[in-house]
């Protein structure tokens, strides 16, 4: 019996990338727009799919971010999904921003790319494609998704763990939520729709930096960062600090809103040690079980709400809260 189900309809939104690619003498270069790319990947039958070409960048900045996210919001209602193609190096940043941003989605927002450009030889730009075709097709289910190398991963939990390989990308705050077996989808947990109507909440602040503890680093250097509005600092592992930095970094954390995370790509922090501690009594705040990347965006989109720092600590954390919820 024939499929009487109505037809899906998605929205192909592309911003260059790896997956766009030619070779030039000048290194690769994103050429291949939307309509190029879905010639060359299988869309699931009784899809119909819009292509839209917003960019043509191999790394995204935070008004791409929030561009992207207008762009989504205006289909939003208009489609059962949406598959972003996009550069691998910032998708990791513009899944964490897209969480962030959009609110109660209805729909899934599915972010893909490649490590070999579409055009050439052995690219995995079809597979993922065509896979994140199918799950964003996918009946029931919503929130920002990112579908690489067959596995379906939160866009919240994501970061670039390699720099070749077809599996570059890892869920490192959790599990997968699915995987593609063939023509199957098999899910562990389906994200479903949270409720209310599409929020958007596009102010992001950009002044703000990420302070990698080294060996090297000093107390004027440390100091240096007070003309940013907020500091992202990646501690040493459980969100350690060294002692000749306590006193530099405790001093910002009083003027400004610092979140201490770790620089270790797996595990939550919890500042067992004293140094860490020292930080977060000065008042900086945990980034606790987030990606380095979320809690940037998260961090960002606090900031970008209030030029309050009292009012942005607390939308921060409740940003945390809603997403442990979910």
């Amino acid at each position: 019996m024939a499929d009487r189900r109505p037809r899906r309809t998605l929205v192909h939104i592309a911003l260059g990338g790896t997956i766009a690619c030619v070779q030039t003498r000048a290194g690769l270069v994103p050429r291949l727009r939307a309509e190029a790319l879905l010639a060359r990947a299988r869309v699931p039958a009784g899809v119909r799919v819009r292509a839209i070409d917003m960019a043509q960048r191999t790394t995204l900045s935070p008004a791409d971010w929030v561009a992207l996210a207008r762009s989504v919001a205006r289909v939003h209602d208009a489609c059962d999904g949406i598959v972003v193609t996009l550069g691998t190096d910032t998708l990791a940043y513009a899944a964490a921003a897209l969480a962030v941003i959009l609110r109660h989605l209805g729909k899934p927002v599915v972010l893909t790319g490649a490590m070999r450009p579409m055009a050439g030889a052995r690219s995995d730009g079809p597979r993922n494609l065509s896979d994140a075709l199918r799950v964003a097709s996918a009946r029931g289910i919503a929130g920002v998704l990112v579908v690489f190398a067959g596995r379906i991963l939160a866009g919240s939990a994501v970061s670039k763990t390699r720099t070749a390989g077809d599996a570059a990308f890892e869920s490192v705050t959790g599990s997968p939520l699915g995987r593609l077996t063939g023509d199957r989808i098999v899910w562990r947990v389906r994200p479903a729709a949270s409720g209310g109507r599409l929020a958007l909440s596009t102010r992001l602040e950009t002044r703000v930096a990420t302070c990698k503890l080294t060996p090297a680093i000093d107390r004027a250097f440390v100091e240096a960062l007070a003309r940013h509005r907020g500091v992202l600092v990646e501690g040493y592992g459980d969100g350690n600090v060294p002692d000749e930095l306590v006193a530099a970094l405790s001093r910002l954390a009083r003027r400004r809103l610092v979140v201490l995370a770790s620089q270790c790509t797996y595990g939550r922090v919890r500042h067992r040690y004293a140094g860490g501690r020292a930080l977060l009594r000065a008042g900086a705040l945990s980034s606790g079980g987030a990606t380095k990347e979320t809690a940037l965006a998260r961090l960002m989109w606090a900031l970008g709400r209030s030029r309050n720092r009292a009012a942005a600590r607390r939308l921060f954390l409740a940003a945390g809260a809603a997403r442990r919820r979910g």
